[in-house]
């Protein structure tokens, strides 16, 4: 009789292609899946270890499609908080940010919060590129080592050499790419003489086995770049077989923004993303699409659902014209990387001054001042809070633990209705009565779900990846948003068992197999004999995310066993410790 490593009976099979899942054994030797018997050829093996998943679903591994895991691999190898929501292989380099290439000088990448601005204190932005010997100087005293790589090709052999839990996908920023080249000097068009020289630095990434480049058009630097810089570098990027993956335009460069400016349009990026594709003959992949026509007065659902409808026409005209177009999805849509309980974070200059909540507190008793927060806020020198950009932000934040009892469960909006006072007041109002007033963000983004339907949407949380204590103490503190532990059995939550949008086959393809086809992640995303074993087991009846804005650490309910190229790292909910991931380069 034949001997396995590891035998998994009695499981649902959703076997990653989207076909009816069958019940059956799943046989692993080595890093890959030897054998995939249904039940009535159940398979004849020794295993040297069994797991019974009577009543569980066994899938291939979660991928996720988009996040910032690069950045924090190297201090969580573990990645405890992606494997433990079922994840085993990760899209790294989003929105133009990786870990390098670097030179003199390196990007925050919003990993270092703390570090960075203990370098650098401002009261609003503050600069990103910093020196990286200035960088190392206070990392080694943080962490005990320096970051002592240039290329990415070198980036991935510390990771190699430390181990990692998770399997990671390296894609190449155009961000770190554009700022090795231009250094400080960024707000600017580049010369043909510095573009010429980002195509090097293209090329060296991809030589050294990254799948694509990827950029940031609401961030520094990628914001500055023009079409044909971009469309030159994805032509290097195409000629490897690469990906172009883009955070595209819809906010604008997150900095001042005055009344009157205007703002881009949100439709008009997307279109720009699919262009490069149409030029530079390469697969392009929208990041965390939303819809993009913006509906006002909100709460009307046809006008949302046609919002949304809109902007995917333009995502089925380009690949019904043959252009290799997908997006991803945030499964938890407040989104963003980190998240913060304090309401005070939206008075985050005046809080940076002040020193602390409590500080904070008392300097908003003082009528001059509130005055001052008000005429700079309606300047539009606060992007994090503008009016003039969204004039229903007081709709969003609700009060959820103030020492002044009257305020709770009430949005800013409320508050402001019921004093007859303004929004900006209001908000002011509540925090001098408590500056440690926390509050959730409650709403979701009107035709979302038409998004996640579609065929070429795939999910990918966008944070890093991280255990259950890690926090940014820089005031008022901020934690990982809530997707970083629980975007997946959320979107599996939601998706499948609440809404009934998608079968579990359906689901479980768009965060499988679609995601390895488009990253060509060869013999990953999919249970057949000779796949890599990745493997995702899982109660498809309780599986949840726990987590919320107030408190977002918290590992999932119902993923029961992971494995990564047949080890497991995830056993009774648990983490084992081990760490057999892979950086899977370019082949």
């Amino acid at each position: 009789m034949p001997e396995c490593d590891l035998l998994i009976k009695n499981a649902r099979i959703v076997d990653g292609t989207g076909v009816p899942s069958f019940k059956g054994a799943i046989a692993v030797n080595g890093e890959k899946i030897s054998a995939v018997g249904r039940v009535e050829g159940e398979l004849k093996v020794d295993a040297k270890e069994t797991i019974d998943a009577k009543g569980l679903v066994v899938s291939p591994g979660f991928i996720d499609a988009h996040n910032h895991g690069d950045c924090s691999i190297l201090y969580y190898p573990k990645a405890e908080s992606w494997v433990r929501q079922g994840v085993t292989t990760f899209v790294g380099g989003n929105c133009g940010t990786s870990p390098g290439p670097y030179g003199d000088y390196m990007d925050a990448a919003y990993f270092l919060y703390d570090l960075y601005w203990r370098i650098s204190p401002d009261m609003y932005y503050g600069e990103r590129l910093q020196p990286i010997d200035k960088v190392n100087e206070l990392h080694k005293e943080m962490y005990g080592w320096e970051i002592d790589w240039g290329t990415l090709g070198e980036w991935m052999d510390r990771v190699e050499a430390k181990g990692t839990s998770a399997n990671v996908v390296p894609i190449a920023g155009h961000g770190d790419i554009r700022y090795l080249v231009m250094g400080r000097d960024y707000r600017r068009k580049a010369t043909k003489k510095e573009i010429t020289v980002m195509l090097e630095h293209v090329a060296r990434a991809m030589e050294d086995g990254c799948r694509g480049m990827s950029v940031g058009r609401d961030y520094n630097p990628g914001y500055w770049a023009d079409t044909s810089e971009l469309v030159a570098c994805a032509e290097i990027a195409a000629k490897y077989g690469g990906i172009y993956t883009s955070h595209s335009l819809r906010t604008g460069l997150r900095e001042d923004r005055r009344p009157g400016d205007p703002s881009p349009s949100k439709i008009g990026g997307v279109l720009e993303a699919i262009d490069v594709g149409r030029k530079a003959k390469i697969p392009v992949e929208i990041s965390h699409l939303s819809p993009l026509y913006d509906v006002s007065p909100p709460g009307n659902k046809e006008m949302a659902e046609a919002s949304a409808k809109a902007t995917l026409k333009a995502i089925d005209d380009a690949r019904a014209e043959g252009i290799d177009v997908n997006f991803d999805l945030i499964p938890n849509t407040t989104g963003g990387i980190y998240a913060t309980p304090y309401l005070a974070s939206a008075l985050m200059p005046w809080l940076r001054i002040a020193g602390n909540l409590d500080q904070l507190g008392k300097a908003l008793q003082m009528p001059a001042l509130r005055e001052e927060i008000k005429t700079t806020i309606m300047s539009g020198k606060w992007y994090n809070l503008n009016p003039n950009l969204t004039p229903i932000w007081a709709m969003g934040p609700t009060v959820a633990e103030c020492s002044e009892e009257k305020y709770n469960g009430k949005s800013i909006a409320q508050i402001a209705k019921e004093q007859k006072i303004g929004e900006l007041d209001a908000l002011m109002e509540v925090l001098a009565a408590d500056p440690h007033t926390k509050a959730n963000i409650l709403g979701g983004v009107p035709g979302y779900m038409m998004l996640v339907k579609h065929p070429a949407a795939m999910i990918g949380v966008d944070t890093f990846g991280v255990d259950d204590k890690f926090e940014i103490k820089t005031p008022p503190g901020m934690l990982p948003n809530e997707n970083t532990y629980g975007g997946h059995p959320r979107y599996l939550r939601t998706a499948v068992r609440e809404a009934k949008l998608l079968t579990l086959e359906e689901a479980i393809r768009k965060i499988t197999s679609l995601p390895a086809s488009k990253f060509k992640l060869r013999d990953r995303g999919v249970l057949s004999e000779g796949a890599y074993a990745d493997l995702t087991v899982f109660d498809p009846d309780t599986i949840t995310d726990r987590g919320n804005t107030l408190k977002p650490r918290v590992y999932p309910k119902g993923v029961e066993y992971v494995a990564v190229n047949g080890k497991l790292v995830v056993s009774g909910e648990k983490h084992t410790g081990a760490t057999p991931g892979k950086v899977l380069r370019r082949e």
